[in-house]
């Protein structure tokens, strides 16, 4: 049986008095009450958000207060008491049977409510928008950080500028013009999406001369990174963006070394973003220098070393990756214990690096202090040590970069998919059940400052 799913979602219209001032000539002011304001600004809202023949378009940003694992487009039709959404993203909700499609409409209920101002209230269910902030485990309260409930900033004919009440994000609604189709333009973003998603290893020009030497793009999210000269490590620096029905946009214009990025502009051709301001800047594919195909990976034998147990033992041991059919997942075997794990590695055909992400790994049988025997599902879940924060979404996890060319040495570092914390490693933990909902048991193991070594051949 379907329950409806009464998950209230508000805009809220802060500052009623004050801001109604723009809505009002000052004699109107003066002649109505409070109440009367706030009604008219309700009025006029419906009015506006219904008035738009065609919708709107809202680049939305989840990520917490730093928004910074990717924005996705949503597509608003507001018609009665009724909101249509399409959006270019696949999402699927905790509890829903299977996910929807980019390009796929969900309509849900809207009201516009009185709640200490002006309140937009997306009053039932909908995963195109509740997917962002709902829950995704037992530690994982905020799941992406998503708001759901936005203050009205401003608002004129074309524009409602909002602002995520619990994160602070600011974004803007902006009408859709009549001649827009919708599934095209979701179409024109999958496409740029595809054509793009491959050549992802991207260096900043402007003219011939280099501005950025490496900046990767992967998931909506491009991470520009450099040499950090104080300490040898990475200086990264994340900026979300969403898909144009001509390339991409970024989150706000982002100096980067001088040169300001902001809407740029997919050539297929030469496989390059160009600045929409300024085609003399641009984004450009090159293949790292430190690139390996995946056969690098399973015909070399390699040296892992890592501290385990919260920093209490260095561990090295050797280690061989297996490729799983003809995936871009290999699988090796890491001790626990008394015990050796079967762990998976996603291989980046774009990059040539590893990533260890979230995943189940396997059912044991443990004895507890009192002699009892339970089940333990153990899940690798990727953390940072010094917050004792560990993720659960899907992809959140660490990527190795190089260290050394020869013999090659890899280290890890977070892998850009989660906000607010910086992944360096990950643990082995046990719940009662498959799903990581059920009861926590406790840490198996804990895994960081990973180090793979390729082993020289005698």
């Amino acid at each position: 049986m379907n329950k409806m799913k009464h998950i209230v979602f508000y805009i809220t219209l802060l500052s009623s008095i004050s801001l109604t001032s723009c809505f009002f000539a000052e004699d109107d002011v003066f002649n109505q009450s409070a109440t009367e304001r706030i009604e008219n600004v309700q009025t006029e809202l419906q009015e506006l958000l219904t008035q738009a023949p065609n919708g709107w378009i809202l680049e939305y940003y989840p990520g917490g207060e730093a928004h910074d694992i990717g924005g996705v487009v949503w597509l608003l039709k507001f018609e009665g008491e009724q909101v249509t959404i399409m959006s270019d993203s696949q999402v699927q909700g905790y509890d829903e049977p299977k996910p929807t499609m980019p390009g796929e409409t969900k309509t849900s209920i809207y009201r516009i409510l009185s709640d200490q101002g002006v309140v937009l209230s997306f009053s039932t269910y909908n995963p195109l928008i509740h997917y962002y902030s709902e829950p995704r485990g037992g530690f994982d309260a905020d799941g992406f950080q998503g708001d759901f409930e936005f203050v009205i900033t401003s608002f004129t004919q074309d524009e409602i500028q909002i602002k995520g009440k619990k994160y602070g994000t600011s974004m803007c609604m902006k009408r859709l013009p009549l001649d827009l189709d919708w599934s095209t333009y979701i179409e024109h973003c999958q496409r740029i999406y595809k054509e793009s998603a491959e050549y992802g290893t991207l260096v900043g020009f402007n003219g011939t001369e280099k501005f950025a030497p490496s900046a990767y793009s992967q998931e909506n999210v491009i991470t520009f990174s450099e040499q950090n000269t104080n300490n040898g490590g990475l200086k990264k620096q994340k900026v979300s963006f969403t898909y144009t029905d001509k390339g991409i946009r970024l989150y706000e214009p982002t100096v980067i070394n001088g040169q300001t990025l902001y809407e740029l502009e997919w050539n297929n051709e030469d496989k390059t973003f160009y600045s929409i301001n300024n085609r003399n800047t641009m984004l450009r594919y090159v293949r790292p220098d430190d690139y390996v195909p995946i056969e690098f990976f399973t015909d070399n034998q390699w040296e892992l070393s890592y501290i385990f147990e919260f920093g209490m033992k260095d561990t090295i041991e050797h280690i061989k990756f297996t490729r799983i059919e003809n995936t871009d997942t290999l699988k090796t075997k890491i001790t626990a214990g008394n015990i050796k794990l079967d762990i998976k590695a996603i291989y980046n055909h774009t990059t040539g690096m590893l990533e260890f992400r979230t995943q189940y790994i396997n059912v044991l049988m443990l004895t507890l202090t009192t002699g009892e025997n339970i089940d333990a599902y153990i899940y690798l879940c990727p953390w940072n040590d010094e917050a004792g924060t560990m993720y659960m979404t899907e992809k959140a996890g660490i990527v190795s970069y190089t260290e050394q060319m020869e013999p090659r040495i890899l280290k890890f570092t977070d892998n850009g998919r989660t906000s607010g914390s910086e992944l360096n490693g990950f643990v082995l933990y046990g719940f009662g059940g498959r799903e990581m909902t059920s009861e926590k048991l406790g840490v198996l193991g804990t895994y960081n400052e990973i180090t793979l070594k390729q082993e020289t051949k005698e």
